[in-house]
């Protein structure tokens, strides 16, 4: 049933973006992004999650603090579960809500790690999470359960999302990034989307990454930009480190669940900056997100925009660890 629910939902989404007009940008107010229903202070509203009885504490998988925090139960301790923290800490809490997803979410970077920073001063970190909360909204309304690796403007770093991962067991996860630094710009959006190039789950992963491709950049052309940054080899492709393992921890460490990493675009570029801060933009491709999730459960689309990946390796870029985190509260 639920997979009738989806394929539905496909038609539908895939209907209706196919006759919609363009939207009209002067009439579209650019406002800060936030995320559907997000607080505006640092952390999380303590009405994300409610106390549940009857949790036995032999379970294990991931849940949600009360202060709306998901985390991975690892143990028990003191009459309450032993958790991983955002920062990577070991903690005992003693009221948490079980979750359980089809598909992960994970909003990129968070709190002081704020990625690509706009030239009008956009956050990437809060455009990450705006897409992602339109993507379950959309996910879900089709009957597909969600679990979103951040649920509030905080730090989190590779390893305890890769452990939320593993808790929650999807059939698919995706991590979502707005990019920086291109190299020329170009008729056609610049979207780039990253995909696993070893273990179990790579081929899958492929054709995750080929199907976001597909519904992020039909989705980026229906509105009036006439340059789009991008770099010489845009596409769907596999990075790889210098020991030829997955470069992206992200990837790296979820070997065995589909995952794709998706870069929407360059806030860079001023022009898609102003482009993605527009609600109505958001929106849109979160949803792309969602119908390119939805094809990849219940079809076996390949997907397109595949190219010859650069020879890359390690260039030591910092972020994505631990290093002087703070945890958000977690009730």
């Amino acid at each position: 049933m639920r997979a009738n629910r989806a394929l539905l939902f496909l038609v539908l989404a895939v209907g209706a973006a196919g006759c919609r007009a363009p939207v009209e940008l002067a009439s579209d107010r650019p406002i800060a992004a936030a995320a559907p229903g997000a607080p505006a202070s640092a952390s999380p509203s303590p009405a994300a999650a409610t106390a549940t009885t009857g949790l036995p504490l032999s379970y294990r998988g991931a849940a949600a603090t009360p202060t709306g925090v998901v985390v991975p139960v690892l143990g028990t301790s003191d009459g309450g579960w032993l958790v991983g923290t955002p920062c990577g800490q070991t903690v005992t809490v003693r009221t948490l809500r079980a979750l359980t997803g089809t598909v992960v979410l994970d909003p990129g970077h968070g709190g002081k790690e704020t990625g690509a920073i706009g030239p009008l001063g956009t956050w990437e970190s809060k455009l990450n999470e705006a897409v992602a909360g339109h993507a379950r909204q959309a996910l879900e309304a089709a009957g597909i359960p969600v679990v979103l690796t951040r649920t509030g403007d905080y730090r989190i770093g590779i390893t305890p999302r890769a452990a939320i991962v593993s808790a929650v067991q999807p059939k698919a996860f995706v991590s979502i990034h707005h990019n920086a630094s291109s190299s020329e710009l170009r008729p056609t959006p610049g979207t780039e989307v990253f995909h696993q190039a070893v273990g179990t789950s790579a081929a899958q992963s492929r054709r995750l990454a080929g199907l976001l491709y597909e519904e992020v950049t039909a989705t980026l052309a229906r509105f009036e930009l006439t340059e789009w940054a991008a770099t010489p080899r845009a596409g769907v492709k596999p990075r790889r480190n210098a020991a030829g393992d997955d470069f992206y921890g992200v990837l790296r460490r979820t070997q065995g669940t589909p995952t794709a990493l998706v870069e929407v675009g360059f806030i860079s570029h001023q022009a898609e900056e102003r482009l993605y801060t527009r609600p109505a933009v958001q929106q849109a491709v979160g949803e792309a997100i969602a119908r390119g999730v939805v094809r990849f459960l219940t079809t076996t689309d390949p997907g397109r925009g595949f190219v010859v990946p650069p020879r890359l390796a390690d260039d030591n870029r910092p972020g994505g660890g631990t290093e002087n985190c703070q945890d958000p509260p977690l009730g």
